[in-house]
């Protein structure tokens, strides 16, 4: 009851309280447009350990001056350390930890789970804020993210108004909301497109915008899982009347420009709302993409993707029809002035160039631009991404005249911290042991007489509460079978997994596995539990919070490198040996035919997958490190996982993979991943 009252208490003083405005700050001009346009905390990465890695950022010793600057504005500076750390990178956050407490941030928004564990255990002083990469989405995640001592969450941002209301009334906890800007198709933190296709990976900052290409299948081809820009601006009233503590504005790889068109637009409309109307206007010129409200009216898939549009973000101007020496000639008319900055962007969608224009004029044949490098090619398109004159209008200091705050480097206890983090690193001898993981109960006739140790079953829960009331099946397996729980579960769903999960528990089936940091706080004592892949495991503070968490067994992270599992060995490991891996995992409606294989520029074959309510991409071309198993047993590694989910039942598909894993051969037309090329 003192729980409740207190929890009541919080939320009427949260009230109709204006909510914090947060806006990003990429660069140093950023950082004080924002503070001028009226934000009233701001968010900044440094050069290491954040989800923004190609933004300008900043370094400890500027971030010195800028703390005490802010602060005399009035203005909180919140640190984003929000991607999965490797193993070999641990004593650098240390370090990075050691001086942040120094400086006095006012937050971090953090992801792995071995940040929080060392910066809690270690320099409890620094509030930790749960970033979006967390995929925190319902108040069982909440309650998770207050047992592991964080002070607020960034919700992910595939939410109904609705079911933020929910997790609202569910928590004391502080509740952040994106409110405007760029949105990914997948889940945040649940994307390996970019680390896939390419080894940058999105879990440590390098995404390259894998859903922002053309793909094509048979019957059409286009941007399909390029969304268009987010504008909650007409949620002000609710998200202050249920007491939501800060709106955030995406945009650390946006120019000062776009931050101060956007920090006035949303700072007027929440001090005065009858400005709403108005400053949603101001926002449509924002250089961005066309905007949607995303799913907060309600869970519709509506005018959300527009495939047949470009996927680049700015003012279209047009086409390269040709080039010149340092110079391009364009199929639209716009007038530019020198040093206004464009974008020109691969047709196919992938990652373009920033040029700034020195001199143009309108031609007979087009607009002909100058610029200092010579960039681009006939077909690609090119966007204005922002005005010098407008650069020009804005306030942005010179020099800041604050003494900055004294801070030491390196810290004195970081030997400790690091040998209470680390493994131990011991070989297990107990025998191979061989985990099969389905999503069809159509497996289990194939698997028999497999000598599998383990059964993952992540079905859907009609097709769980089947092999529940199936008597004969159950018997035959209810010693192996482990139940996975989706990665995304609504509130409005909640309800009926903890009903099934009671079904299992009495029937003597405890044995589960999570796919999301909330899931942990579902089950009673007693029961076993595995932390599967989106909890993206890479060092071995983030196994031992697992370990305190109450989780048997964890899964390495299918994205790791080689390098880095060999310093992470655990003998409560599970290293997937063969998995179509899920490259997009999302709420949205793909907008391409279902059957049809899609295929990008460079002829990489994918296909689509409708599972549990959620949209998946997966690669035809699997992972696969069967050929590698004796070596990573010698390292002491016993657990190895053969993943059969989103392939149709088939004996003789399973008896070749099955050879494959005893014979230590590699399935041809498969890949590494990152195993051998290298983890970024």
């Amino acid at each position: 009851m003192k729980d409740y009252l207190k929890t009541r208490d919080i939320m009427k003083s949260q009230k109709n309280k204006k909510p914090e405005l947060l806006a990003p700050a990429g660069s140093m001009e950023s950082f004080h447009t924002a503070i001028n346009a009226g934000a009233d905390a701001v968010y900044l990465g440094l050069d290491v350990f954040n989800a923004r890695l190609r933004a300008k950022n900043f370094t400890i010793q500027t971030l010195s001056y800028l703390m005490p600057y802010a602060h005399s504005k009035g203005v909180k500076v919140y640190v984003t350390l929000n991607t999965q750390i490797k193993q070999v990178e641990l004593e650098s956050l240390i370090n990075v930890l050691f001086q942040l407490e120094q400086l006095g941030v006012d937050a971090l928004i953090v992801a792995d789970l071995g940040l929080i564990e060392i910066a809690r255990s270690n320099f409890p002083s620094l509030r930790l804020h749960g970033s979006t990469q967390m995929a925190v989405h319902n108040c069982a995640g909440i309650k998770s993210a207050e047992r592991l001592g964080l002070s607020r969450v960034v919700l992910a941002r595939e939410l109904t108004s609705e079911e933020i209301k929910i997790i609202r009334k569910g928590t004391s906890l502080q509740i952040e909301v994106f409110i405007h800007g760029a949105l990914c198709y997948s889940i945040s933190g649940m994307c390996l497109a970019s680390s896939f296709l390419g080894g940058a990976s999105g879990n440590r900052g390098m995404c390259t915008q894998a859903c922002r290409r053309k793909f094509r299948q048979k019957s059409s081809e286009g941007y399909f899982f390029s969304p268009n820009d987010f504008c909650g601006i007409d949620y002000l009233p609710f998200f202050e009347e249920v007491g939501v503590c800060s709106l955030k504005i995406e945009g650390r790889m946006k120019g000062p420009e776009y931050v101060d068109t956007v920090v006035r637009a949303y700072r007027a409309a929440i001090d005065n709302p009858e400005k709403i109307p108005e400053m949603k206007q101001l926002l449509a010129s924002d250089l961005g993409r066309p905007k949607t409200s995303y799913f907060l009216s309600g869970f519709s898939s509506e005018k959300i993707i527009d495939h047949q549009k470009p996927s680049g973000t700015g003012l279209l101007i047009g086409k390269i029809l040709y080039t010149t020496q340092n110079a391009v000639v364009i199929s639209g008319v716009m007038d530019l002035s020198p040093g206004d900055r464009l974008r020109i962007h691969p047709e196919d969608g992938y990652d373009g160039i920033a040029v700034n224009v020195i001199k143009s004029e309108i031609v007979e044949d087009g607009l002909h631009v100058e610029m200092k490098i010579a960039a681009g090619k006939a077909g690609d398109l090119v966007y204005l991404v922002s005005k010098k004159n407008a650069h020009e209008k804005l306030t942005i200091p010179t020099k800041i005249n604050v003494a900055p705050i004294r801070f030491r480097s390196f810290c004195p206890a970081v030997k400790r911290i690091l040998h209470t983090a680390n493994c131990s690193r011991q070989i297990h001898s107990g025998g191979r042991k061989l985990w099969i993981k389905i999503d069809s109960t159509e497996w289990l006739v194939h698997l028999q007489n497999m000598g599998c140790q383990n059964v993952i079953l992540s079905a859907s829960k009609s097709a769980m509460q089947n092999f529940v009331e199936n008597q004969q099946a159950f018997k035959i397996w209810k010693s192996l079978v482990w139940l996975a729980l989706p990665p995304f579960i609504s509130d409005n769903e909640m309800a009926e997994w903890n009903k099934l999960i009671s079904v299992f528990i009495s029937q003597g089936l405890n044995r589960f596995v999570c796919n999301n940091i909330g899931q942990s706080t579902l089950f009673p004592s007693g029961v076993e539990l595995i932390a599967d892949n989106p909890f993206w495991i890479i060092n071995c503070a983030s196994q031992k919070s697992l370990k305190k968490m109450g989780f048997k067994y964890f899964a390495f992270s299918t994205e790791d490198e080689y390098l880095n599992l060999k310093e992470c060995i655990s003998p409560d490991g599970i290293l997937y040996v063969y998995s179509h891996i899920p490259l997009f995992i999302s709420r949205l409606r793909y907008a391409v035919t279902h059957d049809e294989t899609l295929v990008d520029s460079h002829d990489n074959s994918f296909f689509i997958s409708e599972k549990q309510g959620l949209y998946h991409l997966l690669s035809r071309k699997p992972l696969c490190l069967t050929h590698r198993i004796d070596k990573m047993g010698s390292l002491g590694i016993s657990n190895f996982l053969i993943d059969l989910s989103f392939i149709k039942p088939d004996g003789s598909f399973l008896r070749s993979i099955f050879e494959a894993y005893k014979s230590g051969t590699k399935v041809p037309g498969s890949s590494m991943f990152n195993f051998k090329a290298g983890l970024r």
